[in-house]
């Protein structure tokens, strides 16, 4: 031992400091024996710590961390009573029950005051006769000539999960039967509990749940828990108290968020997929926290109506819309404001975003026009729910070699594989509570070209024209987002020439040419999500969709196309107009 460490005398915890610094404890001892004393608390004393007793001067001397020190005056304190001479210490080292609620259940049940006698119940009162007869099957003295009877003292050592008691042999006895009900294994009173859910998917809340909670591990039994309900039909036994119940839903507590930290290594989840439940393996005492923890994530999902319309804008070399929206000089006639009074331009992987604040777009289809042709290719809608992806795909699967190989039997073989053609929209949206929609977006138009690509000496491939963006957006309800810029140039060849004389090998230069016209088009693809918060919200929408659909044909007229847009507009959440009351 260092000589430098310091030295204190004393047994009052109050005057040694909660701290990790060590010094050398003298503890004077007034009634029980010093060499008895060590030897019973020494299993409480850390490796690294040093213990020793002087039997001369009846005292202990401890070497540890004042916090130690301190805990282990707190134990001797109560272990150092005038009935020490005439008692006994046991200690018990407990596997899965807390030391502190058993060491407080001991003291209540052998208190020393006789008028708690009349408010034990149960086992309680049997326990605390037999403290007083002096055992079972002891002869109860008489109620003028019964001696005192012997004080029992628990303490806890948390630390290592010990309880230290002392008091008479006899009563020792009745402690050490009462310590091992305690400390029995919670494993063997599990109960399964059934939870059927509403709006959650059994497999991926299981899974959740398992991570969390963890797996079955031995754990603090509740000291005086209530006895297990009656089985009754229709639920699942287990273990031997077959505690069995059945998760209701209801309110959450206020201690929702906080009941997984005490939970851990004590719950296990067994998800049925079949039935969408999951089956919960724990103590009966754990019920209601593990059913507010479930109930916290078993919550309707909010769903949000996405409405698309993809439109191809066809213009020639005269005039070109380019990558800029603004470029189309969206101006009202005799203002000199701009229609789209607001808008963003972001870069996104291929495209560019426009957000569109006025709902009128009269405006941006005249100037189109202008430019060139505008035909709607597609307009799907798409229902998803927060954070979970759909896709919807209009178009063909087509089949085409991918390779070829021949065998040395001159045998041919070729790999067929199929490619989605036409128009595909992936979309994730993400709801948050103030209505915002994020919205992870993947649009990809498809077409076959028609040219081909050799893959070997008689095979070959078509080749794909795509157009693809990838983008996330960020709207509120009811708001439009053109994804824009998507961009694709074809070059067309006219021959104009004089019958016959056009063909004369030669000299037929002079009486035909050819006019060459580059076309450029653009894919404009406009999002409008509509969140509904509640599945009632849906039926509202439905109506308004219903109510104002029709047969639109492909924009080509002013109308159309305003038409098509006055739909994106419809299933926004309607309040109802309050009647007007009529007097009689």
């Amino acid at each position: 031992k260092k000589a430098n460490v310091p030295v204190r005398t004393g047994n009052d915890p109050a005057d040694i400091k909660p701290s990790d610094r060590v010094v050398t404890q003298v503890i004077p001892l007034r009634f029980v024996d010093a060499v008895k004393l060590k030897q019973d608390i020494a299993p409480l004393i850390p490796s690294y710590a040093d213990l020793s007793s002087n039997a001369s001067s009846n005292a202990l001397i401890l070497t540890d961390t004042e916090a130690n020190i301190r805990r282990m005056v707190e134990i001797i304190r109560a272990l150092d009573t005038h009935l020490s001479a005439v008692s006994e210490v046991k200690v018990f080292q407990l596997q899965y029950a807390s030391a502190s609620s058993v060491a407080k259940l001991i003291n209540e049940v052998f208190k020393q005051e006789e008028p708690t006698q009349q408010r034990l119940t149960g086992a309680a009162r049997f326990f605390a006769r037999t403290r007083r007869f002096g055992g079972p099957g002891a002869q109860a003295p008489s109620e003028e000539g019964g001696g005192p009877s012997q004080k029992v003292t628990a303490s806890a050592d948390d630390r290592t999960n010990t309880v230290v008691v002392t008091g008479p042999p006899d009563v020792l006895k009745v402690v050490e039967r009462v310590v091992r009900e305690l400390d029995a294994n919670p494993a063997a009173e599990q109960a399964v509990f059934i939870y059927p859910l509403k709006n959650a998917k059994a497999a991926n809340l299981g899974k959740v749940l398992n991570e969390l909670l963890g797996t079955i591990q031995g754990t603090a039994a509740a000291p005086g828990a209530a006895a297990a309900p009656t089985p009754v039909s229709g639920q699942i036994r287990f273990g031997r108290g077959g505690a069995t119940s059945r998760l209701q839903g209801q309110a959450l507590s206020a201690t929702a968020t906080t009941a997984a930290t005490d939970l851990a290594g004590q719950v296990r989840v067994v998800a049925d997929e079949d039935t969408n439940s999951l089956m919960v393996m724990t103590a009966s005492k754990n019920f209601d926290r593990v059913r507010e923890i479930i109930a916290e994530l078993d919550r309707s999902v909010p769903q949000v109506l996405i409405k698309v319309l993809i439109a191809e804008v066809t213009h020639s070399n005269k005039r070109d819309l380019g990558v800029e929206f603004s470029a189309l000089n969206l101006r009202p006639s005799d203002r000199g404001s701009n229609l789209f009074t607001d808008f963003t331009v972001a870069a996104q992987a291929g495209g560019l975003i426009y957000k569109l604040v006025e709902t009128d777009v009269t405006a941006a289809l005249r100037a189109l026009q202008e430019v060139g042709e505008l035909e709607v290719l597609s307009r799907p809608y798409i229902l998803a729910s927060s954070n979970q992806a759909a896709a919807i795909t209009v178009g063909q699967e087509v089949p085409f070699i991918r390779n070829t190989r021949t065998t040395e039997t001159g045998q041919t073989i070729n790999t067929i594989e199929y490619e989605d053609i036409g128009i595909i929209l992936n979309v994730t949206p993400h709801i948050n509570p103030e209505g915002l929609v994020i919205m992870d977006v993947a649009p990809e138009i498809s077409t076959l070209t028609g040219d081909t690509v050799p893959i070997s000496e008689t095979v070959s491939a078509p080749v794909f024209a795509k157009r693809s963006a990838q983008s996330r957006v960020a709207i509120h309800d009811g708001q439009t987002i053109v994804i824009g810029g998507l961009m694709e140039d074809k070059k067309t060849d006219t021959i104009k020439k004089v019958p016959l004389l056009g063909d004369v090998p030669l000299l037929g230069g002079f009486f035909r040419r050819t006019i060459t016209e580059t076309t450029k088009t653009e894919l404009l693809i406009f999002l409008t999500p509509h969140v509904a918060q509640e599945a009632v919200a849906l039926k509202g929408m439905s109506e308004d969709e219903m109510g104002g659909s029709k047969i639109v044909p492909k924009a080509v007229a002013p109308g159309a196309f305003r038409e098509h847009m006055e739909g994106m507009q419809r299933g926004a959440i309607r309040t109802e107009e309050k009647k007007d009351e009529v007097t009689p």
